[in-house]
C-alpha cells in the first residue's frame, strides 16, 4: 500500500470521514454528468416551477452559455424570480404553468412559495389562497418558440410534475429531452407528491431510463426514518447510445 493509501486511511480512521477524490456517484447531478459526458453542453435548460430562481442562479453558475426557461405562474414569486435573475441576460422569465393542457387553471398561493400547486380535489378553493393562472403544455410552447431540443428538463410544481411529463409527450417521444429532473413521492403515504412510479413508468414508455436519485428526503414531518421524496434524474435512450465509457 502507498504512503498516500495509508495517509488517507489513517485520516479516515482519525476523523470518521471519508476522503474522495471525486463526489460520490448521487451527491452532484453537475458532477456525475460531467464525469460520464465530459464535452456535453447544456444549451437550453428548462426550469418548470422556478420560484424565486435558486435553481435558475445555480444554472447560471455551472453552465453560464445556456438558454434558460423559467416557468413560474404565481404573480407574487414571478416578480420576485424577475428581481432576483434581472441581470441574468441568458436568463428568460415566464408567467406562465406548464400541464397537460392549455387554457387557465387555479392554482394555491400560500405564504410558503415553494409549496404553491395547482388546486387539487379535496382543497376548499374558497378558503385557500388561489390565482388564477394561465396554462400551455411544453410541447405547444416549444413549438411556438422554434425549440426542437432541450438539454435539461427540471420539473418541480409540488404533484404536477406527471401533467407537466403528459403535456412534453411529443418532445419526448423524439428525444428532444436529454435529461428530466422530477420530485418523486417515495413512499404511498405521500400524497403531496406524485409516485416514483407513476413517473417511472410514463417516462420509460417514451425511452427514457432512471440516470441517477439525488437530494433524498425522509419523513421529516412525522420524524419517521423512510423515505418522503426524492428528486429523479433520467436519461433519453440517445444519451444512452452516445455514451462512451
Amino acid at each position: 500500500m502507498g504512503i498516500k493509501r495509508k495517509l488517507k486511511n489513517l485520516v479516515e480512521d482519525i476523523t470518521g470521514w471519508h476522503i474522495f477524490r471525486f463526489p460520490p456517484f448521487g451527491v452532484s447531478i453537475k458532477d456525475d454528468i460531467a464525469h460520464r459526458f465530459p464535452e456535453y453542453r447544456f444549451d437550453v435548460i428548462f426550469d418548470v416551477g422556478a420560484n424565486v430562481g435558486q435553481s435558475a442562479l445555480k444554472y447560471v453558475s455551472n453552465y453560464p452559455s445556456s438558454a434558460i426557461y423559467c416557468f413560474e405562474p404565481i404573480t407574487a414569486t414571478y416578480e420576485q424570480l424577475k428581481l432576483k435573475v434581472e441581470s441574468k441576460s441568458q436568463v428568460q422569465c415566464l408567467n406562465l404553468a406548464l400541464s397537460d393542457s392549455d387554457g387557465q387553471a387555479t392554482m394555491t398561493s400560500e405564504g410558503v412559495s415553494t409549496m404553491n400547486s395547482l388546486v387539487q380535489e379535496g382543497i376548499d378553493s374558497e378558503t385557500a389562497n388561489t390565482e388564477t393562472v394561465k396554462l400551455s403544455t411544453l410541447d405547444q410552447f416549444c413549438k411556438e418558440n422554434n425549440i426542437e431540443t432541450i438539454s435539461y428538463l427540471k420539473i418541480d410544481t409540488e404533484g404536477g410534475d406527471l401533467n407537466v411529463l403528459k403535456g412534453s409527450k411529443g418532445i419526448l417521444n423524439l428525444h428532444g429531452v436529454d435529461f428530466v429532473e422530477v420530485e418523486a413521492g417515495m413512499n404511498p403515504t405521500n400524497t403531496h407528491h406524485v409516485p416514483f412510479e407513476s413517473l417511472k413508468s410514463l417516462l420509460e414508455s417514451h425511452g427514457y431510463f432512471i440516470f441517477g436519485i439525488y437530494e433524498q428526503m425522509h419523513e421529516w414531518i412525522e420524524k419517521k426514518p423512510h423515505l418522503r421524496r426524492s428528486n429523479v434524474i433520467f436519461i433519453s435512450e440517445k444519451m444512452i447510445r452516445n455514451y462512451s465509457a
